[in-house]
């Protein structure tokens, strides 16, 4: 099994993700919209044993920040990011494969930058006829926007999207001859394609609105750089083929393949094969964007590596006072943390902890209680620490308080915004209810359950408990866009996202309680059933102060920050 590492890149004030496996020299892979690098997994598998394969999220797509253009972003928007990025990894000169949309951004590169150029490969190039860019008014229908709205139901209207783009093509015009014949897609992959869909968001039509508007023509008489223009037979832009300028630029060739898929990935390894830097550029290792120091406000994300996997770590701040680690409620991610992480980044630095099996995290082999408090004291260590404070929220309080009765000495101060303590029974009992098995299925299911799932947990404890007395009496947080983040990171990871909330769980926190030496600050809200054992856990501790919640994420970092000041 090849060894598949994430990482990100530091553009200025965005960062850009990839997926990359094996050693050796270089080569670039860029996706097609909406997707993201996950489309090339089969082609790191496949290419690993000779290059190092990187596969790019597209700024906007996967994990990569939208480009930071003002306006509207175009292709050479796009190209300039491009460049940018292999700037970043520090990179002379490479290989780079783009499809599709990715094949105009690689064109636009390779006209600006070619002396980064080893060979470009562009696999399906669009040229509409007349030298124009597609119809605005067929940008418009394709690009329907992505809009989250506050009660769940783009979920079902995204679904049926994505489910309609194998179907018809275009997607929106539901006529007997648009209709597609090819057999449906298995739910494994429609599911990551709504993902990718999921996760560009309001974003997804940003490149591919601009893929549609430029008209690369023109611009194909202006390459220097070696560049490949490439396409199946089966593909619905092989035709384009035709269109290309006669004569091509010098180094500029055309290759009409087979519907063949192994011949077609074979030929793209040959291509490499004859034009990677096998002497120069063979040590490749990526940056560390973690140990760069985040601009104001800016959040970076960054994995570290772990015995089991990697971690996603999100981290924000500067300054010398001790670090602050935050582990959110789970199930969930990091996702939308950033607001709280940015208040808490006040002269210190604030990282957020993404736990494995959720979101971006690795799961772990043997997920326990022990193994996940042992996963986040090893991802502390990795980040470079021997001593935290640290702050967990609600079904993670339980893993801290097993790492700070475990390794007594890497916590200064533990935070915790509510605790279920609970006994044998309860936990046995909430163990078969908490986190259901999500499947995805033909209907899109899955997004709806998982969403009323989330929502619930800010309206009931425990969510599923539909009686008054589980009713909480605040003010819900369920703003849209956050559900929507929290949402993502449940459903990137379906078979293991409930893993550390059944480890906590398993934690019989009344028990581990004097085992706490740290000073511990309890958070609480008046009157909230979620926060009804908080003065039981404060009598247990050696060492405790409860304190007001706060509505707000800056009232709670405000809270959290005046009690590590006293």
């Amino acid at each position: 099994m090849t060894a598949i590492k994430k990482g990100f890149i530091n553009t200025g004030r965005t960062q850009v993700h990839y997926r990359s496996a094996g050693s050796g020299p270089p080569v670039i892979l860029l996706h097609d919209s909406p997707r993201s690098s996950v489309l090339h997994l089969p082609m790191l598998e496949y290419l690993a044993d000779r290059f190092t394969v990187i596969a790019i999220d597209t700024p906007g797509y996967g994990m990569s920040d939208p480009i930071d253009v003002k306006g509207q972003p175009e292709i050479p928007d796009f190209g300039d990011a491009l460049a940018r990025v292999i700037e970043g990894l520090g990179l002379e000169r490479c290989p780079v494969y783009g499809v599709h949309t990715s094949s105009k951004i690689t064109l636009s590169f390779a006209v600006k930058h070619p002396q980064r150029v080893a060979v470009a490969i562009l696999d399906g190039l669009s040229l509409p006829p007349g030298g124009k860019g597609a119809d605005p008014e067929f940008i418009r229908r394709y690009m329907a926007p992505f809009v989250v709205t506050e009660d769940g139901g783009y979920l079902a209207a995204e679904w049926t999207r994505v489910r309609d783009f194998g179907r018809w093509f275009p997607w929106f015009d539901r006529r007997a001859e648009t209709r597609s014949k090819s057999d449906r897609a298995d739910m494994t992959l429609t599911h990551g394609y709504a993902m990718d869909l999921f996760m560009a968001g309001a974003d997804f039509s940003s490149a591919y609105g601009a893929a549609m508007r430029y008209v690369a023509l023109p611009v194909v008489s202006q390459l220097k750089a070696r560049t490949i223009f490439m396409c199946r037979e089966d593909d619905v832009l092989y035709r384009y083929l035709d269109d290309l300028p006669k004569p091509l630029p010098a180094g500029c060739s055309i290759e009409r393949l087979g519907p063949d898929r192994d011949a077609h990935r074979a030929r793209i390894r040959s291509i490499f094969e004859e034009h990677a830097d096998f002497k120069g550029a063979s040590g490749f290792k990526a940056p560390d964007p973690l140990k760069d120091t985040p601009i104001e406000g800016q959040v970076l994300c960054g994995y570290v590596d772990l015995t089991h996997g990697q971690m996603l770590v999100r981290k924000a701040g500067s300054g010398k006072g001790r670090p602050i680690v935050y582990i959110p409620d789970t199930p969930g991610g990091t996702g939308a943390s950033e607001p709280l992480l940015r208040a808490l980044a006040q002269g210190r630095v604030a990282y957020a902890l993404e736990l494995p099996g959720t979101g971006e995290s690795a799961p772990l082999p043997g997920p326990s209680s022990v193994s996940f408090a042992e996963a986040i004291a090893e991802a502390i260590d990795a980040l470079g620490h021997s001593e935290v404070d640290l702050y967990a929220e609600h079904m993670s309080a339980p893993l801290a308080i097993e790492l700070a009765a475990l390794k007594p000495a890497l916590i200064k101060t533990l935070l915790l915004d509510g605790v279920p303590v609970l006994t044998k029974a309860e936990r046995r009992d909430m163990a078969l209810s908490y986190c259901p098995a999500l499947e995805a299925d033909v209907h899109g299911t899955h997004f709806i359950n998982a969403w009323h799932m989330l929502r619930d947990m800010e309206l009931h404890w425990p969510w599923y408990d539909g009686r008054g007395t589980a009713a909480r009496v605040i003010d819900p947080d369920i703003d849209g866009e956050k559900l929507h983040l929290l949402l993502l990171d449940v459903l990137k990871q379906l078979p293991h996202y409930g893993e550390a909330a059944q480890a906590a769980l398993a934690v019989d926190v009344a028990a581990l309680l004097p085992n706490v030496m740290a000073p511990t600050v309890l958070l609480k809200t008046d009157n909230d059933v979620r926060y009804a054992s908080v003065d039981q856990t404060a009598a247990q501790l050696k060492k405790a102060q409860v304190l007001p919640r706060g509505k707000s994420g800056e009232a709670r970092a405000k809270a959290v920050l005046d009690a590590l000041a006293k």
